[in-house]
């Protein structure tokens, strides 16, 4: 393998990692990012729920960290080599930049795995501040 080709990882494992590695960061973080929420809440933190519960919510982000994880992973990866081919091939060998190539595919993966973590997001966030209506998971759902 030369200094100017680059590994690329087959779509499946991307996907498989991307989603196991986004699920198992949410969770280990989640008690944490719930007291920052509660703490963040117009109605106060003891009112948004203190310290109480701070696993509720958590099956909403475990829903949407995997797919979004994989969806960012799966698409930066597929789309490195695109991007690279166009530098190359619109600016020449000597003229591509590794760094814009991880920086553009990184943006897409961002952009697309937006469109599953900002609804989850939503109403991950309603069901750890105890938003009004938002008991369970198929209530606050309904409610958004």
């Amino acid at each position: 393998m030369g200094a100017s080709e680059e590994r690329h990882t087959p779509f499946l494992t991307s996907l498989v990692a991307g989603g196991l590695a986004g699920t198992t960061v949410d969770l280990a973080l989640f008690p944490i990012d719930t007291l920052k929420t509660r703490l963040q809440s117009p109605h106060g933190f003891l009112a948004a729920g203190g310290f109480r519960g701070v696993y509720r919510g958590v099956v909403a982000a475990a829903a949407g960290s995997s797919p979004g994880a994989a969806l960012f992973f799966g698409t930066y990866e597929t789309m490195k080599p695109v991007i690279s081919n166009l530098q190359t091939q619109y600016l020449g060998e000597s003229s591509s930049s590794p760094a814009l190539t991880h920086m553009t595919a990184a943006s897409i993966g961002e952009a697309a795995a937006c469109l599953v973590r900002v609804p989850t997001e939503v109403i991950k966030s309603k069901m750890q501040t105890n938003a009004a209506g938002a008991s369970t998971l198929t209530s606050t759902i309904q409610m958004v």
